[in-house]
């Protein structure tokens, strides 16, 4: 995984997998924490973004999507416990097989490389500001898909001093 540290803070590269049915768009989170967010996770050094992807959610749904279009491209400074997080991410169209996970009221559990629980659950995306999801742009970015790839920064406000 491309994961580095440099003091205070922690640099990572992420791709995530919007996938939209009917209305709902498919979130995930560890069983742990309050927030939601897209499937997907860390690319491994030397590994294109795409491919990266594929593997990530045949590793958490089990299922082959097809990757499509870049959605967005996000540079993301957030904060989780003392560590603060630089992130890269790229976000990407993908399509489920059409027999995948077509149960919008079905929750799929699941652990992780590292034995953390997670689970999966499709959300209405017109009630996604009853839920927290991260990044926070994509409680609104998910009702209208971009025409083409956008680039996002979001800075939450507790790291924002950090930043030179």
């Amino acid at each position: 995984m491309i994961v580095l540290d440099a003091g205070a803070w922690r640099f990572q590269y992420r791709v995530g997998a919007v996938m939209i049915r009917d209305g709902h768009v498919l979130l995930t989170k560890m069983s742990s924490d309050a927030w939601w967010f897209v499937p997907g996770g860390r690319v491994e050094a030397g590994e294109p973004a795409k491919p990266a992807l594929e593997r990530e959610v045949r590793e958490e749904l089990g299922v082959a999507g097809r990757v499509g279009r870049l959605l967005w491209m996000i540079e993301n400074f957030f904060p989780v416990n003392e560590r603060r997080y630089h992130e890269i991410g790229l976000y990407f169209e993908v399509t489920l097989p059409g027999d995948a996970h077509t149960d919008l009221s079905a929750r799929i559990v699941g652990s992780e490389v590292d034995g953390s629980a997670f689970e999966c659950a499709w959300h209405p995306i017109e009630s996604l500001n009853r839920i927290r999801v991260v990044p926070e742009f994509l409680s609104s970015g998910l009702r209208k898909l971009p025409d083409g790839p956008e680039h996002v920064v979001e800075i939450a406000p507790t790291v924002a001093a950090y930043l030179t």
